[in-house]
């Protein structure tokens, strides 16, 4: 896929040696006092976060950044001959959506993508004295504007069971034919979710998802995230599909605060080798400010190739911080 050998491309050149009432909500089973028994225990807008589960109607939206650094430097001396290389990227991204409940049960939600990347690199040869002592240096940037994604979400509780079950497409006619720095943005972007929603970053891809979110318990609560993936290029490349399975945990510490952790998990049926799975950390928090609006961070650790281990010298780790509200 264009995005996969986009992101290939950019880690080899950073890395010389190396992506309601129809509910009927019964809150009798919930510890008095303590989370949002009307809401999802998921991280973020885009997981569930801020979405009744009994309200019939009504607005929410949401957004969450995306940031992360990493490069490689090498230096090697023959002599008074010293050999300087250095090479950075630095990935701002973030996905911003919003959703409106038309029943009970079902909710249209929107998300878009948006990505931006600034690149470093310098060379230098340290000969005093000869013809090769020179320097050189180069810089690109860009930002990038991936697929829309549109669907529908079907939200019903079984107490103590809460569940988001989605459909949607995703696409962006605006990715055809994109210049290579383009395509760098939105692929340092898609690293920054360990592999995840490759249908939101991939250019002139088609694909059809299903994010979904369940949840058991109250005080504490187990969670999952996930969803099948089939993605369809527009030039003509390979199909894909992708299968994302997130087990988590999280905890209401208190009447506002949910503390966790998720184990995402991507699989890629159609490729091999390292780049058919990806699998990370991720401990995050969320703060709820009021009924209506809450703050949220999570932390990204990659554990595996290609992204990972994420704290080794070119691979990669990223923070995420955002909030949403309902109205």
């Amino acid at each position: 896929m264009t995005v996969r050998s986009l992101f290939a491309l950019a880690v080899l050149t950073v890395t010389p040696s190396a992506f309601g009432q129809g509910a009927q909500v019964s809150t009798a089973g919930l510890v008095p006092a303590l989370g949002r028994p009307d809401s999802f225990a998921a991280p973020n807008g885009q997981l569930g976060a801020g979405l009744s589960i009994s309200r019939v109607e009504g607005f929410r939206a949401f957004g969450e950044l995306g940031f992360y650094t990493t490069g490689d430097s090498e230096s090697e001396s023959v002599g008074d001959v010293t050999v300087e290389v250095s090479a950075r990227f630095w990935s701002f991204s973030a996905i911003v959506g919003g959703g409106y409940k038309i029943a009970p049960d079902l909710e249209i939600e929107a998300l878009l993508p948006l990505a931006f990347f600034t690149y470093n690199f310098s060379a230098s040869v340290d000969a005093p004295g000869t013809a090769l002592d020179d320097e050189q240096s180069e810089s690109m940037s860009e930002v990038g504007v991936g697929n829309l994604q549109i669907g529908v979400n079907y939200v019903k509780a079984f107490e103590p069971i809460r569940a988001k079950i989605g459909g949607a497409v995703q696409y962006g006619p605006w990715t055809i034919d994109p210049e290579t720095e383009f395509g760098l943005a939105l692929g340092t972007a898609y690293a920054a979710r360990s592999g995840h929603d490759i249908g939101l970053w991939a250019p002139e891809t088609l694909s059809f998802v299903t994010p979904s979110h369940v949840e058991y318990g109250d005080q504490l609560v187990l969670t999952g995230d996930g969803g099948l993936g089939l993605h369809i290029p527009t030039q003509g490349s390979d199909v894909e599909l992708s299968v994302q399975l997130d087990p988590g945990v999280g905890y209401y510490a208190s009447e506002t605060v949910l503390v966790g952790a998720r184990l995402p998990f991507v699989w890629f049926p159609t490729e091999t080798g390292s780049s058919a799975t990806y699998l990370a950390l991720e401990p995050y928090g969320r703060f709820d400010v009021s009924d209506a609006a809450y703050l949220n961070a999570r932390f990204t650790l990659n554990l595996d190739e290609p992204l990972g281990f994420s704290f080794d010298e070119g691979r990669i780790w990223a923070l995420h911080l955002g909030g949403g509200g309902s109205f």
